[in-house]
């Protein structure tokens, strides 16, 4: 597990900060919604107040050697049989490359993690590498330290970020799994990925200043969404279909954090 620290200079006019959690988008099948994935991207890019963290499974990164292989699901541009863990990377990194100056770091997924085993190909190091960024492992810590410019105050968001495991199906199973997740760790900020959804969830806490005042705050977690469609109309049945899954919810949740008021907050 690793432990990054990020800081970040605000103003107090600035008012809301967007942290994106992007992963389980498994560029290199047909049910991947690239569309949609480069238009959240390009809202990053725009958004001079947003960060974001990579949750894994940026690739579908299976091979012909591998059981789950079927070429009538690969993407039209993935044409190279002989050299898809290279294709994959790279045009994960293009399309990543414009917002990669306000990326916290990259976790790594089942999908990266499964490729470096068994074929000895370390994608996840690789893309980390071209793109400059921090290798977070298949889970971490994160503190986000917002310093008020031309000031000594400062906020710090203590976060815990997980691509996650386990085939949950139902909305409860994944609540569940989810909540398991925010009780082990004392942070106000949860995300896990792999589950294909998009869940919410928000505690509030009572808390003592040193001043004896009285606050609430809250810890929010969410289910971090995908990419990935597992019902595509004129493609072939992707695995998902295969096995009965539910259809997946498009797109990643959006926490918000304000340091003026100490606020944060989970949008699905």
């Amino acid at each position: 597990m690793e432990v990054i620290e990020k800081i970040i200079e605000y103003r107090k006019s600035d008012g809301e900060w967007r942290l994106y959690p992007i992963g389980d988008t498994h560029l290199g099948i047909k049910n991947c919604t690239e569309n949609d994935l480069q238009k959240t991207v390009q809202e990053i890019s725009q958004d001079k107040r947003a960060i974001w963290i990579g949750m894994g499974d940026y690739g579908e990164f299976i091979t012909p050697n591998d059981k789950r292989w079927d070429a009538q699901v690969t993407a039209d541009w993935l044409k190279d049989q002989d050299n898809i863990a290279e294709d994959q990377t790279k045009y994960i990194c293009n399309l990543l490359s414009p917002i990669k100056d306000k990326c916290i770091g990259l976790l790594s997924g089942n999908h990266e993690d499964s490729i470096r085993r068994y074929l000895k190909v370390n994608v996840q190091k690789n893309i980390c590498e071209r793109l400059e960024l921090n290798n977070l492992g298949y889970s971490c810590w994160v503190r986000l330290r917002f310093w008020r410019k031309n000031s000594n105050e400062h906020h710090v968001y203590k976060c815990v970020f997980t691509h996650g495991s386990g085939w949950a199906i139902t909305p409860g199973a994944k609540m569940n799994r989810l909540q398991r997740f925010m009780n082990s760790f004392d942070a106000r900020i949860y995300g896990m990925g792999h589950m294909h959804d998009i869940i919410t969830h928000t505690i509030p806490y009572l808390e003592l200043s040193d001043a004896n005042n009285i606050r609430q705050k809250e810890r929010v977690g969410a289910v971090t969404g995908c990419w990935f469609k597992t019902y595509a109309q004129g493609v072939a049945s992707s695995y998902g279909e295969k096995r009965g899954y539910p259809p997946t919810s498009l797109g990643c949740p959006v926490f918000t954090i304000n340091p003026g008021n100490d606020m944060v907050r989970v949008h699905g």
